[in-house]
């Protein structure tokens, strides 16, 4: 199995920019994936690289759709469609959805604009497929003004996807408590990236093994 740092550095075919640190993230959540039918939007497609580097590490199986607001990123090839249109834009995004159906992977690397980040989330998160992963890049723009953000920033994407790890606890909360967001697993918070991992909660058991004796 060719690694994905590996698929990067020998591209020969469209451009694609990536933070070096990125990819170990990427294989963390993205590793079961391989080999199966998987479908992944990505926001932001830029020269389209990253698309191909998917299409090779996913596999013959997989289908990789993207969306960009500049129509010139648009192209086709065996396994990739492209879509132009605004992240923010909800009945574009409707349209995606109703064309595509339920993603098991979105990646938003899209305009890095606080609220186009919300707005995506927001719409696409309930419609990721059971066991999928949401991640959303580049979050360090969170904590710079020109893409409203800033430490104290309402729509800092980190600091309100902080609010959603009480989500990953619904079975032990006893006050009253209004989920933030359904079927979340997981949330895990690296260098610039918020990863949240969606799966159905079912009621967790507490178990015992090993001989022991009575006092």
């Amino acid at each position: 199995m060719k690694r994905l740092i590996d698929i990067f550095n020998e591209n020969c075919n469209r451009t694609s920019t990536k933070w070096n640190h990125y990819f170990e993230i990427y294989e963390r959540h993205f590793e079961k994936f391989i080999g199966t039918e998987v479908k992944m939007l990505e926001i932001g497609v830029q020269n389209g690289g990253s698309l191909q580097m998917w299409k090779e590490y996913f596999g013959k199986k997989s289908i990789i759709v993207g969306i960009d607001i500049d129509p010139n990123c648009k192209y086709e090839e065996d396994q990739i469609t492209i879509e132009i249109g605004n992240q923010s834009d909800l009945p574009f995004l409707e349209n995606i959805h109703n064309k595509y159906g339920n993603f098991d992977i979105i990646i938003d690397d899209g305009s890095h604009i606080q609220l186009d980040v919300l707005k995506s989330f927001s719409f696409l998160y309930p419609k990721l497929n059971n066991k999928g992963v949401y991640l959303v890049e580049d979050t360090h723009t969170a904590y710079w003004k020109q893409y409203e953000g800033g430490i104290t920033s309402p729509f800092n994407f980190v600091s309100i996807a902080s609010n959603f790890v009480h989500d990953t606890n619904l079975q032990y909360i006893q006050e009253q408590y209004t989920p933030h967001v359904h079927d979340l697993k997981a949330i895990s918070f690296y260098d610039s990236v918020v990863v949240f991992e969606k799966e159905t909660q079912t009621k967790k058991q507490f178990v015992v093994s090993g001989a022991h004796e009575k006092n």
